[in-house]
């Protein structure tokens, strides 16, 4: 066999839920730090100790900074679901006309958009996910729809329910992480409103089951890791 002991693991938890006798759970942050200390502590070879440090930091590290970051992301998202479907309606409106070469004007806002235009609004949604072949992506997407729209009593479907189109949609929303900044902090805030925004977003990660210190801890590693990478 190789790897490590089931010994060696239950050190390792052990030590990760004892790290703050002032919290009631564990979690990742303190798990990553136990681990790698405990690694260079156990006086392994050398090139197994690297191993496993380039197995923490290469692919556990940056694994979690994605799934922590997409928690963080749609608990900053108040209304995370609506936000995401007007993406998804507006780009097939904005696809669907661009490949029947059609100028588009906005229902709300009356503004016309001619072909260049509506390339340049679909590529803001299509570039942070780093789409290769846009006009096949573009009449994927658009078929889909118009066949969906028809087991649908003609409305789009729900913008989840394509998954190629929905990671596009997600990549968009959380390409800014500036934006989240005054939010999810924990430093002084300089309005009301900022205040509400930052108590509504815990109130929102401690109902996915975070503890009140696990929320600060999580986002202020997360907004560190994201600066340094």
């Amino acid at each position: 066999m190789a790897g490590l002991s089931t010994r060696f693991a239950f050190k390792i938890l052990s030590r990760v839920f004892n790290f703050d006798h002032s919290e009631v759970a564990a979690n990742p942050v303190h798990l990553f730090y136990v681990l790698e200390q405990q690694i260079e502590r156990e006086q392994f070879p050398q090139e197994m100790a690297e191993k496993y440090l380039e197995h923490l930091k290469g692919y556990l590290t940056p694994k979690y900074v994605e799934f922590i970051g997409k928690e963080i992301q749609t608990a900053y998202l108040e209304s995370y679901s609506e936000y995401g479907q007007n993406i998804f309606d507006r780009y097939v409106s904005y696809a669907d006309f661009w490949i029947q070469d059609q100028e588009y004007r906005d229902p709300e806002t009356g503004q016309l958009f001619d072909r260049a235009a509506l390339n340049n609004e679909l590529e803001k949604i299509e570039k942070p996910a780093g789409i290769s072949n846009p006009k096949d992506f573009r009449n994927e997407i658009v078929n889909f729809v118009l066949r969906a729209r028809a087991s649908n009593a003609g409305k789009n479907p729900n913008w989840t329910s394509y998954e190629k189109l929905r990671t596009v949609i997600e990549k968009k929303m959380f390409s800014n992480t500036e934006e989240l900044l005054p939010v999810i902090s924990f430093n002084a805030k300089t309005s009301t409103e900022e205040q509400k925004k930052h108590d509504d977003f815990v109130a929102r990660m401690m109902e996915k089951g975070y503890t009140r210190k696990q929320v600060r801890l999580l986002s202020e590693w997360y907004l560190r890791v994201r600066k340094s990478s």
